[in-house]
């Protein structure tokens, strides 16, 4: 759960040099049980992952995972994104932080510069995220930040219920 303020952060796009990142995040308990098991046995999977997976999608959607970077000790701490996946309308925010640095404000920070982005260079009116029921960490960020519950919906291809959000541009507002 979030306890501190909100840190700065700096993000640049995920590359194939992540794979390390990647696997460490994909493979952790959190991600795991919040997130869902995306195979990735190795860091070589963590890499076909990116390319495979993620980068795809910056040349079809304009978007892509980006690397979370502390602005003060130029630490990874995780990752952040925009998604236009199927079964939720319009863009949806997304995050992960390793387990070292949770509850630093990270995923907050990193959260906010999503929906700016999307509100910002995509002209979303709605952002939107999911998350499970039991990922209390997760709903405390997004409420941090706006967002809104909006009900339960399912994915396509999937039974897991999961917690919808969503973020109207005109309540969005810089946190401090």
């Amino acid at each position: 759960m979030e306890k501190a303020p909100a840190r700065d952060v700096k993000l640049r796009l995920v590359t194939e040099n992540d794979a390390q990142l990647l696997f460490n995040l994909m493979t952790a308990k959190n991600w795991l049980n919040s997130i869902g098991d995306r195979g990735i046995k190795t860091v070589e999977d963590a890499r076909h992952y990116i390319i495979d997976k993620m980068h795809p999608d910056l040349h079809k959607k304009g978007f892509v995972n980006h690397v979370i970077i502390d602005s003060e000790t130029k630490e990874e701490v995780g990752t952040c994104s925009l998604h236009n996946r199927e079964g939720v309308e319009g863009l949806d925010v997304g995050f992960a932080i390793l387990e070292s640095f949770e509850g630093k404000g990270y995923a907050t920070r990193s959260a906010q510069k999503m929906v700016e982005l999307a509100i910002n260079t995509y002209d979303a009116e709605i952002v939107r995220a999911i998350t499970t029921d039991d990922n209390i960490g997760s709903c405390t960020v997004l409420e941090k930040v706006g967002f809104k519950h909006d009900g339960f919906i399912k994915l396509p291809a999937s039974d897991q219920s999961l917690k919808l959000y969503k973020l109207l541009k005109v309540d969005f507002r810089l946190l401090d």
